[in-house]
């Protein structure tokens, strides 16, 4: 259980963070504190003259309590509202500040770090749990409900004291005895201490249920979760599910999780029901114990009729803030737990080290890549997926990266642009170790298409551009070296045309099609150095040897890497590295590979009669041994 301390620390670093994305938010719910007990004080005091002017029969002073009560009335309910919807608005900017500073964070973070399992758990369940809680609005308005039940309970106190000091007129015996200050003082101060000990007693009884029962319900609301908006609202897995007549399965495993979500939330609201009924019982004993006091001071002539409605309402309020304090202090505390995984994930620090060099910015694209007997294994595990990988990448030269699956192969070309960082060994760029530079600044040295590329819900020209200006000509050159120029024209729209269904009426596209726009993102990048990491996974062999050979003059002047474990980029390399178990076991031209009868001789005769079939030509002679 988190302690009083470190639960507050957890949310006055929130609030301050709160403070700092909008400086208006705190200051907005302070003046909605303060109008929303000025009216119920001000209220009490002038009903109570009100009331105590009618008695006496002085109606004009009854009429001019009156209209200042309705003035009043009129002034604090106009500035409420109007504050209340401006905060209404604000709330919404704070639950959705959360999830900016959650993706902002991730964005910071380098790949390594992030793909750590510990790190994902904890931005999921951040998300999660903001989901399900109400994140940072409503942490933040706890935080206001808190205040405001001290404050009114600051001000009922040192009212309700002001009754206690009332004294009885003389001849009421026992029950002018009972009226006198100390002894209402001792009723009084015994009342309050029973209705804090009965509201913590009954919040207590059922915290632990509430507890028990979110903690049990996280696992079916994310199978929940999963079922509606991963599978239902898949809109690709719909082909699937109709081929293989899936829906009655998927429903039935969705039926069986809402039935526990549904037995949850039934429990759960026989938990609020029970608190609220024992709440009311304490409350209930508390009032009449409340009216007797009064009554009692009215009728031994301590205090007027007018009065007693004052201070009655004053005991009311009392009563009403103990509730909330301890009520809304439970549901922080709860928050607040949940929100320490939300701040250890921002406070996460990267795995990378920071560089801060410059990359030299060479006209002539002479940049050389070194592994330096790099070995590497994933966070977690102990495999060695590289192993004393040695090598040198010349830039303007064609390089073909082979291999069988799991070979090694897109691993290479993670560490090459610095996604992940060696075990052993190091990794350099013209003599200088990769982790000096400034990441940005060496990353931009590669436009890659990665095996699993990513395109966006976005228009075709902002899934091209990369964040980079809109330089429409620019953007229609690489869409036609790709390939892409007249399926884009054929969309509605053209560069504004929207991918994908997901943020409105899109436009779905293949798998060869999203391919091409990848590899028109990559070249408009104008990177040096250009990488395919099976970049023609989803075409056919025909359509694989016309994009090699297209790829050839798309990448004039830059360097190119062809990660395959299918053969036909080596027509156009003049380098050919493969990899075989985490480790280079050969290198050279195609024609010096061949004649070596190794790894490479075995895959390329293995694969050369579907090139052959493709191109009518003979796989022996590639490209760049023409040339």
């Amino acid at each position: 259980m988190n302690t009083f301390r470190s639960i507050h620390k957890t949310g006055f670093r929130l609030l301050k963070m709160i403070h700092a994305e909008d400086s208006i938010v705190i200051p907005m719910y302070l003046l909605n504190l303060v109008l929303s007990l000025g009216q119920i004080y001000i209220g009490l005091f002038l009903t109570a003259g009100l009331v105590d002017a009618l008695l006496a029969g002085q109606y004009r002073q009854a009429a001019g309590a009156a209209l200042m009560l309705l003035l009043a009335n009129l002034f604090f309910g106009l500035a409420s509202r109007l504050i209340q919807r401006r905060l209404q608005c604000l709330q919404r900017k704070i639950w959705l500040v959360f999830y900016v500073w959650l993706r902002r964070k991730a964005f910071s973070m380098d790949y390594e770090t992030m793909e750590r399992p510990e790190v994902a758990e904890k931005l999921l369940f951040s998300e999660r749990t903001s989901d399900m809680q109400g994140g940072l609005g409503t942490l933040l308005y706890h935080y206001y409900e808190i205040l405001k039940a001290i404050v009114n309970l600051l001000l009922s106190v040192s009212l309700v004291a002001h009754l206690c000091l009332r004294k009885p007129g003389a001849g009421f015996g026992v029950l002018g005895a009972l009226a006198s200050p100390v002894p209402s003082a001792l009723l009084l101060a015994g009342m309050m201490a029973g209705t804090v000990f009965g509201a913590y007693r009954a919040f207590r009884r059922f915290a632990e249920e509430r507890r028990a029962l979110f903690e049990s319900h996280t696992g079916v609301e994310d199978r929940v979760m999963y079922l509606t908006q991963q599978v239902l609202g898949n809109f690709k897995a719909g082909k699937m599910i109709r081929i293989y007549g899936m829906q009655d399965m998927i429903l039935e495993n969705l039926s069986v999780f809402l039935k526990k979500s549904w037995g949850h939330f039934s429990d759960a609201c026989d938990v609020e029901r029970k608190q609220g009924n024992a709440n009311r019982l304490v409350d209930s004993v508390f009032i009449v114990g409340a009216y007797l006091l009064a009554a009692l001071k009215v009728v031994t002539g301590a205090v007027t009729v007018g009065a007693f409605t004052q201070y009655v309402g004053a005991l009311h309020q009392f009563g009403g803030a103990c509730f909330t304090l301890i009520a809304v202090h439970g549901d922080l505390q709860k928050i607040c737990t949940y929100m320490e995984e939300f701040l250890a994930f921002l406070d996460t620090e990267n795995l990378h080290v920071k560089g801060s060099i410059p990359v030299e910015k060479r006209t002539d694209g002479e940049y050389e890549i070194a592994f330096e007997h790099v070995s590497f294994r994933y966070p977690g595990t102990e495999k060695l997926v590289l192993k004393d990988v040695d090598c040198r990448i010349r830039v303007r030269g064609k390089l073909a990266v082979v291999g069988r699956n799991g070979a090694g192969k897109t691993t290479f070309i993670k560490l090459l642009c610095r996604l992940y960082e060696p075990a052993s060994g190091r990794i350099t760029l013209n003599g200088v170790d990769i982790r000096k530079y400034d990441e940005e600044e060496y990353r931009s040295l590669f436009g890659v298409v990665f095996q699993d590329f990513k395109l966006f819900a976005f228009p075709v020209w902002e899934n091209v551009t990369a964040g980079r200006a809109r330089n429409e000509t620019r953007i229609w050159e690489v869409l036609e070296q790709a390939e892409a120029g007249s399926m884009v024209r054929g969309m509605p729209g053209g560069l504004d045309a929207y991918l994908y269904k997901d943020m409105g009426d899109g436009v779905e596209i293949s798998g060869g099609e999203a391919q091409k726009l990848a590899l028109a993102r990559a070249l408009y990048r104008d990177a040096p150095v250009v990488i395919l990491d099976e970049p023609t996974a989803a075409l056919d062999p025909k359509a694989e040897a016309e994009v090699y050979a297209r790829f050839d003059e798309m990448v004039k002047g830059r360097t190119s890497v062809y990660i395959s474990h299918r053969m036909a980029s080596c027509r156009f390399c003049d380098d050919i590295i493969v990899f075989e178990d985490g480790k280079i076991v050969e290198r050279g031209s195609h024609e010096a590979l061949s004649a070596a009868g190794g790894s490479y001789a075995k895959m390329w005769s293995a694969q050369a009669k579907y090139y052959d079939a493709a191109t009518d030509s003979p796989p022996e002679a590639p490209a760049c041994a023409r040339s």
